[in-house]
């Protein structure tokens, strides 16, 4: 008993003193702080600790997952503090009330089939509740057609016909090729000239490009990805999960959160 009593004791003197060589290696780079004996009982303790104990990987792991989860958490709540006022722009392409009291963000890809059905929640919410704004942010990640689509998206948005367009490609089942999108596009009355150029556009690129850099900012890495009120909500979360959102934000708005 005594014996292991000692040698835990000497496990905690070799993990504090690599410890204090890890935090001032300047200071113990010409030392030698165990000799081989010492070193291979440190190692025969270590993995009978280990081996006894295999929980406690575990529960490190866990416990380095969660703290490195709300350090993620903290950085991307103080990103969308940072975002208000681009989000505040009426430029941006959007629906619902412009003056609306919470605001919608969405983060969406054309191909994704979860963005979709959330386009229909959207839909539904705006004609519900007519204090809603919703601002939609392109984020094309899973197909090269995808950033094609976003493109045409915001080359629509030029001519003021984004809604329509984004409906259209929401709702779009044909094949993956430019003309196919022209031809929607051609269908909703858009000049197809300027949309062509305005879709290759070094403008309508960089906007792309900044919403989606933006949304990783923020921790959302797939799509759907939702901003409500001051609340980042990624994935789907259905039409319930919407109404909830924006009385949720609501309530905070009133507390003066």
């Amino acid at each position: 008993m005594k014996k292991d009593i000692k040698k835990l004791k000497f496990l905690v003197l070799a993990l504090g003193t690599c410890a204090a060589a890890l935090i001032s290696p300047a200071q113990n780079a010409n030392a030698e702080i165990f000799n081989a004996e010492q070193t291979k009982e440190i190692e025969v303790l270590f993995k009978k600790f280990l081996s006894d104990n295999p929980e406690l990987i575990l529960k490190s792991v866990d416990d380095f997952r969660s703290v490195q989860e709300k350090k993620t958490q903290q950085s991307a709540q103080k990103n969308l503090e940072e975002y208000a006022s681009y989000f505040a722009d009426e430029n941006l392409p959007s629906a619902g009330n412009p003056k609306g009291d919470v605001t919608i963000v969405e983060y969406f890809d054309y191909n994704c089939g979860y963005c979709r059905k959330a386009f229909a929640d959207i839909v539904k919410i705006i004609e519900e509740d007519k204090n809603i704004r919703v601002i939609f942010q392109e984020m094309p990640i899973l197909s090269p057609s995808s950033i094609k689509m976003a493109s045409i998206a915001m080359a629509a948005h030029k001519q003021g016909k984004y809604f329509e367009m984004h409906a259209a490609l929401m709702d779009y089942k044909g094949g993956q090729s430019d003309s196919a999108f022209y031809g929607v596009a051609e269908k909703l009355g858009l000049d197809i000239e300027k949309l062509k150029a305005d879709a290759a556009s070094a403008d309508v690129k960089a906007q792309i490009r900044k919403a989606t850099d933006m949304a990783r900012s923020l921790d959302i890495r797939g799509t759907p990805g939702f901003i409500i009120g001051n609340k980042i909500y990624p994935g789907y979360i259905g039409l319930d999960g919407l109404r909830d959102a924006v009385k949720a934000a609501r309530a905070n708005k009133a507390k003066g959160e």
